[in-house]
Protein backbone atom coordinates (compact mmCIF):
# COMPACT_ATOMS: atom_id res chain seq x y z
CA UNK A 1 0.00 0.00 0.00
CA UNK A 2 1.30 3.07 -1.10
CA UNK A 3 2.77 5.65 1.85
CA UNK A 4 1.82 9.17 2.76
CA UNK A 5 3.07 11.47 4.93
CA UNK A 6 -0.79 12.56 6.53
CA UNK A 7 -1.98 9.60 9.06
CA UNK A 8 -5.12 9.25 10.61
CA UNK A 9 -5.92 10.64 13.81
CA UNK A 10 -5.33 7.48 16.50
CA UNK A 11 -8.99 7.03 17.99
CA UNK A 12 -10.30 4.04 20.08
CA UNK A 13 -12.01 1.59 19.16
CA UNK A 14 -15.49 2.52 19.59
CA UNK A 15 -14.64 5.39 17.05
CA UNK A 16 -15.14 2.85 14.09
CA UNK A 17 -16.63 -0.78 12.99
CA UNK A 18 -14.67 -1.92 10.63
CA UNK A 19 -16.19 -0.83 7.36
CA UNK A 20 -15.61 2.58 8.97
CA UNK A 21 -12.15 2.03 9.21
CA UNK A 22 -12.37 0.06 5.62
CA UNK A 23 -13.17 2.95 4.17
CA UNK A 24 -10.94 5.20 6.59
CA UNK A 25 -7.69 3.72 5.19
CA UNK A 26 -8.90 3.22 1.46
CA UNK A 27 -9.33 7.00 1.54
CA UNK A 28 -6.68 8.05 3.05
CA UNK A 29 -4.43 5.29 1.74
CA UNK A 30 -5.59 3.67 -1.20
CA UNK A 31 -4.83 6.83 -4.28
CA UNK A 32 -7.80 6.03 -5.76
CA UNK A 33 -6.62 1.98 -6.32
CA UNK A 34 -8.23 -1.27 -4.93
CA UNK A 35 -6.25 -2.03 -1.65
CA UNK A 36 -5.75 -5.63 -0.20
CA UNK A 37 -8.35 -6.77 2.17
CA UNK A 38 -4.90 -7.76 4.43
CA UNK A 39 -2.79 -4.89 4.23
CA UNK A 40 -6.11 -2.52 4.75
CA UNK A 41 -6.41 -4.71 8.20
CA UNK A 42 -3.14 -4.61 9.12
CA UNK A 43 -3.11 -0.45 8.31
CA UNK A 44 -6.55 -0.10 10.48
CA UNK A 45 -4.43 -2.05 13.30
CA UNK A 46 -1.57 -0.06 13.44
CA UNK A 47 -3.60 2.87 13.56
CA UNK A 48 -5.28 1.92 15.92
CA UNK A 49 -8.74 2.38 13.97
CA UNK A 50 -10.05 -0.83 15.53
CA UNK A 51 -9.21 -3.41 18.58
CA UNK A 52 -10.20 -6.79 18.68
CA UNK A 53 -9.50 -9.62 20.53
CA UNK A 54 -10.04 -11.60 17.43
CA UNK A 55 -7.61 -14.14 16.11
CA UNK A 56 -8.86 -13.35 12.53
CA UNK A 57 -9.39 -9.63 11.74
CA UNK A 58 -8.39 -9.88 8.44
CA UNK A 59 -11.20 -12.00 8.01
CA UNK A 60 -13.84 -10.40 9.94
CA UNK A 61 -13.13 -7.14 8.07
CA UNK A 62 -12.96 -8.62 4.52
CA UNK A 63 -16.64 -10.78 5.75
CA UNK A 64 -18.28 -7.15 6.65
CA UNK A 65 -17.33 -5.35 4.16
CA UNK A 66 -18.40 -8.07 1.64
CA UNK A 67 -21.74 -8.60 3.41
CA UNK A 68 -22.63 -4.49 3.88
CA UNK A 69 -21.68 -4.30 -0.11
CA UNK A 70 -24.21 -7.25 -0.40
CA UNK A 71 -26.85 -6.06 1.45
CA UNK A 72 -26.56 -2.28 0.13
CA UNK A 73 -26.51 -3.64 -3.66
CA UNK A 74 -29.52 -6.14 -2.53
CA UNK A 75 -31.81 -2.57 -1.62
CA UNK A 76 -30.59 -1.09 -4.94
CA UNK A 77 -28.67 1.36 -3.26
CA UNK A 78 -24.99 2.23 -4.64
CA UNK A 79 -22.43 0.53 -1.78
CA UNK A 80 -19.66 2.45 -0.55
CA UNK A 81 -17.06 -0.60 -1.50
CA UNK A 82 -16.03 -1.91 -4.81
CA UNK A 83 -14.87 -6.12 -4.51
CA UNK A 84 -12.40 -6.26 -7.41
CA UNK A 85 -11.73 -9.46 -6.81
CA UNK A 86 -8.72 -11.57 -5.34
CA UNK A 87 -9.71 -10.13 -1.84
CA UNK A 88 -8.88 -6.31 -3.46
CA UNK A 89 -11.40 -3.96 -2.20
CA UNK A 90 -11.98 -0.01 -3.53
CA UNK A 91 -14.49 2.80 -3.29
CA UNK A 92 -17.61 2.99 -5.16
CA UNK A 93 -17.01 6.63 -5.10
CA UNK A 94 -13.66 6.70 -6.83
CA UNK A 95 -15.77 5.58 -10.21
CA UNK A 96 -17.41 8.71 -11.65
CA UNK A 97 -19.42 8.38 -13.90
CA UNK A 98 -20.21 4.46 -16.23
CA UNK A 99 -22.71 1.74 -15.57
CA UNK A 100 -22.54 2.38 -11.70
CA UNK A 101 -23.18 4.95 -11.76
CA UNK A 102 -26.48 4.89 -14.48
CA UNK A 103 -27.52 2.12 -12.45
CA UNK A 104 -27.82 3.96 -8.90
CA UNK A 105 -29.26 6.80 -10.56
CA UNK A 106 -31.97 4.75 -11.65
CA UNK A 107 -32.38 2.96 -8.70
CA UNK A 108 -32.26 5.79 -6.28
CA UNK A 109 -35.38 7.79 -8.85
CA UNK A 110 -37.07 4.11 -8.08
CA UNK A 111 -36.91 4.75 -4.58
CA UNK A 112 -38.27 8.22 -4.77
CA UNK A 113 -41.37 7.13 -7.00
CA UNK A 114 -41.81 3.92 -4.91
CA UNK A 115 -41.89 6.65 -1.74
CA UNK A 116 -44.49 8.79 -3.52
CA UNK A 117 -47.33 5.64 -4.34
CA UNK A 118 -46.71 5.32 -0.25
CA UNK A 119 -48.39 8.43 0.21
CA UNK A 120 -51.51 8.24 -2.50
CA UNK A 121 -52.08 4.00 -2.25
CA UNK A 122 -55.39 3.51 -1.11
CA UNK A 123 -55.46 3.01 2.67
CA UNK A 124 -56.05 -1.36 2.65
CA UNK A 125 -53.43 -1.78 -0.17
CA UNK A 126 -50.78 0.31 1.96
CA UNK A 127 -51.94 -2.06 4.82
CA UNK A 128 -50.91 -5.18 3.36
CA UNK A 129 -48.01 -3.75 2.39
CA UNK A 130 -46.64 -3.20 5.81
CA UNK A 131 -48.12 -6.88 6.79
CA UNK A 132 -46.43 -7.98 3.74
CA UNK A 133 -42.98 -6.45 4.72
CA UNK A 134 -43.16 -7.24 8.61
CA UNK A 135 -43.85 -11.15 7.64
CA UNK A 136 -40.27 -10.91 5.63
CA UNK A 137 -38.38 -9.21 8.86
CA UNK A 138 -39.69 -11.83 10.26
CA UNK A 139 -43.10 -11.64 12.00
CA UNK A 140 -45.34 -14.19 12.77
CA UNK A 141 -49.37 -14.35 13.68
CA UNK A 142 -49.37 -10.89 12.17
CA UNK A 143 -52.79 -9.19 12.94
CA UNK A 144 -54.23 -6.03 12.25
CA UNK A 145 -56.03 -4.36 14.78
CA UNK A 146 -59.54 -2.43 14.85
CA UNK A 147 -59.80 0.57 13.43
CA UNK A 148 -60.90 1.99 16.36
CA UNK A 149 -59.54 2.00 19.64
CA UNK A 150 -56.31 -0.39 20.93
CA UNK A 151 -54.37 3.06 21.92
CA UNK A 152 -53.55 3.70 18.16
CA UNK A 153 -51.92 0.08 17.58
CA UNK A 154 -52.15 -0.83 14.18
CA UNK A 155 -50.93 -4.09 13.80
CA UNK A 156 -49.65 -6.95 16.67
CA UNK A 157 -47.27 -10.37 15.80
CA UNK A 158 -44.33 -12.02 17.25
CA UNK A 159 -40.59 -11.43 16.24
CA UNK A 160 -38.99 -14.37 15.74
CA UNK A 161 -35.38 -15.06 15.16
CA UNK A 162 -34.08 -18.35 14.47
CA UNK A 163 -37.11 -20.09 15.81
CA UNK A 164 -35.30 -19.57 19.53
CA UNK A 165 -36.26 -16.04 19.99
CA UNK A 166 -39.68 -14.78 19.92
CA UNK A 167 -40.57 -11.07 20.90
CA UNK A 168 -44.36 -9.87 21.19
CA UNK A 169 -44.98 -6.38 19.35
CA UNK A 170 -47.03 -3.60 18.63
CA UNK A 171 -46.92 -1.67 16.07
CA UNK A 172 -48.46 2.00 15.06
CA UNK A 173 -47.49 2.90 11.75
CA UNK A 174 -48.24 6.51 10.65
CA UNK A 175 -48.55 7.90 7.04
CA UNK A 176 -47.31 11.22 7.47
CA UNK A 177 -45.52 14.04 6.20
CA UNK A 178 -44.78 15.77 9.32
CA UNK A 179 -42.44 14.25 11.47
CA UNK A 180 -43.53 12.13 14.60
CA UNK A 181 -43.57 13.76 17.96
CA UNK A 182 -42.70 12.62 20.89
CA UNK A 183 -46.46 12.44 22.50
CA UNK A 184 -46.83 9.64 19.84
CA UNK A 185 -43.72 7.39 21.36
CA UNK A 186 -45.55 8.00 24.87
CA UNK A 187 -48.77 6.87 23.49
CA UNK A 188 -47.34 3.70 21.89
CA UNK A 189 -45.60 2.69 25.04
CA UNK A 190 -48.85 3.30 27.35
CA UNK A 191 -50.54 1.03 24.82
CA UNK A 192 -48.01 -2.07 24.95
CA UNK A 193 -49.34 -5.06 26.70
CA UNK A 194 -47.81 -7.49 29.15
CA UNK A 195 -44.11 -8.22 27.73
CA UNK A 196 -44.81 -6.69 24.22
CA UNK A 197 -42.55 -4.09 22.51
CA UNK A 198 -43.09 -0.99 20.53
CA UNK A 199 -42.73 -0.03 16.44
CA UNK A 200 -43.69 2.92 14.93
CA UNK A 201 -43.68 3.44 11.25
CA UNK A 202 -43.81 6.79 9.49
CA UNK A 203 -43.13 7.13 5.96
CA UNK A 204 -41.80 10.91 7.32
CA UNK A 205 -39.12 11.03 10.27
CA UNK A 206 -38.58 11.37 13.73
CA UNK A 207 -38.08 14.51 15.64
CA UNK A 208 -35.24 14.44 18.02
CA UNK A 209 -37.26 14.42 21.10
CA UNK A 210 -39.14 11.29 19.58
CA UNK A 211 -35.86 10.32 19.02
CA UNK A 212 -34.81 10.48 23.12
CA UNK A 213 -38.16 9.21 24.20
CA UNK A 214 -37.79 5.80 22.38
CA UNK A 215 -34.85 5.53 23.91
CA UNK A 216 -35.41 7.03 27.14
CA UNK A 217 -33.76 4.88 29.87
CA UNK A 218 -35.63 2.10 32.67
CA UNK A 219 -38.83 2.63 29.85
CA UNK A 220 -40.03 -0.44 27.62
CA UNK A 221 -38.13 -0.23 24.09
CA UNK A 222 -40.25 1.72 21.04
CA UNK A 223 -37.98 1.11 17.66
CA UNK A 224 -38.08 3.61 15.13
CA UNK A 225 -38.45 3.11 11.62
CA UNK A 226 -38.69 6.53 9.33
CA UNK A 227 -39.29 6.19 5.26
CA UNK A 228 -36.00 6.12 4.05
CA UNK A 229 -35.77 3.04 6.33
CA UNK A 230 -39.38 1.95 4.98
CA UNK A 231 -38.00 2.44 1.58
CA UNK A 232 -35.01 0.62 1.86
CA UNK A 233 -36.18 -2.36 3.44
CA UNK A 234 -38.90 -2.50 0.97
CA UNK A 235 -36.80 -2.92 -1.76
CA UNK A 236 -34.24 -5.09 0.17
CA UNK A 237 -37.46 -7.66 0.07
CA UNK A 238 -38.92 -7.06 -3.09
CA UNK A 239 -42.21 -5.84 -2.08
CA UNK A 240 -43.60 -2.82 -4.63
CA UNK A 241 -40.53 -3.59 -7.01
CA UNK A 242 -39.23 -6.30 -8.95
CA UNK A 243 -35.63 -6.48 -10.62
CA UNK A 244 -34.56 -6.61 -13.56
CA UNK A 245 -30.83 -8.53 -14.41
CA UNK A 246 -28.43 -8.97 -17.19
CA UNK A 247 -25.52 -10.67 -17.63
CA UNK A 248 -21.95 -8.55 -17.87
CA UNK A 249 -19.31 -9.83 -19.10
CA UNK A 250 -15.93 -8.24 -18.70
CA UNK A 251 -11.76 -9.09 -19.73
CA UNK A 252 -10.47 -11.72 -16.59
CA UNK A 253 -7.31 -10.34 -14.66
CA UNK A 254 -4.13 -9.71 -16.40
CA UNK A 255 -6.14 -9.57 -19.96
Amino acid sequence: MAQTGEEIPRKSSSSFSFTDAAEAVLEQFGHKQPVHYRAITEKALTLGLVNTKGLTPEATLYAQVLTETKRQTRRGESPRFIMHGQGMIGLAKWVVGGLAFQIEQHNEGVRKKLHGQLMVMPPAEFEALIVELLAALGFDDVTMTPASGDGGIDVRGTLVVGDVIRTRMAVQVKRWKRNVQAPVVQQVRGSLGTHEQGLIITTSDFSKGACAEAERPNAVPVALMNGEQLVRLLVENDIGVHRTSYDLIELGEGE
